[in-house]
């Protein structure tokens, strides 16, 4: 190879280096709109998800702008309880209910608090597990008492017991025998 060669090698690689040096500049500056606007997208995003928790707290305010009367309030309850028997699942509690009713563990919690016939949430539980095994006990005379008492939500069958004797000065084996012989007597 001659010396006109060599520099005419040096001349071809300097200029495919040029355009190399050309094409990284634009991948960098390209990588650097890519990146502004990756940041851009996920600013919009975050902005969406912020949005969209406003509109949620918004919605949830205004639901209990409804239930600003305990009063109201309760009566919700009772329906809503009445018609779904979530209370029929023994882990149904403050938590849940409060996601039931759309508003917050504080407000149930301050509603119990004032409410003239039930001195908790439990004991609201408990009065209406003990109504619904009362119709379990009348319905299902199949059923054993441990049964009704666990379909109605009780866990523990002789905290079941204990709280129907507070409740009705029975046992449940009493109301169900009364219930038996009014049947019977009916049917006479």
């Amino acid at each position: 190879m001659t010396q006109k060669d060599y520099e005419a090698r040096i001349t071809q690689l300097e200029k495919q280096l040029g355009d190399l040096q050309n094409t990284c500049n634009e991948l960098l500056t390209r990588n650097m709109q890519l990146s502004q606007q990756l940041d851009a997208y996920y600013d919009v995003r975050r902005r969406i998800q912020m949005l969209k928790e406003l509109v949620i707290r918004h919605q949830e305010l205004m639901r209990n702008a409804d239930l600003r009367d305990d009063d109201e309030l309760m009566a919700l309850i009772e329906v809503r309880l009445e018609q779904e028997l979530p209370h029929e699942n023994p882990d149904f509690g403050l938590k849940e209910l409060a996601e039931m009713m759309g508003t917050t563990q504080t407000r149930i919690v301050d509603l119990f608090r004032h409410s003239k016939q039930y001195r908790s949430l439990d004991d609201y539980l408990d009065y209406l597990r003990l109504l619904r095994s009362m119709f379990y006990l009348q319905s299902q005379p199949m059923w054993g008492i441990a049964a009704c008492a666990q379909q109605a939500g009780f866990t523990v069958i002789r905290t079941y017991n204990r709280k129907f004797q507070d409740a009705l000065g029975m046992t449940p084996h009493e109301f169900r025998m009364m219930i038996t012989e009014g049947r019977n007597s009916v049917q006479e």
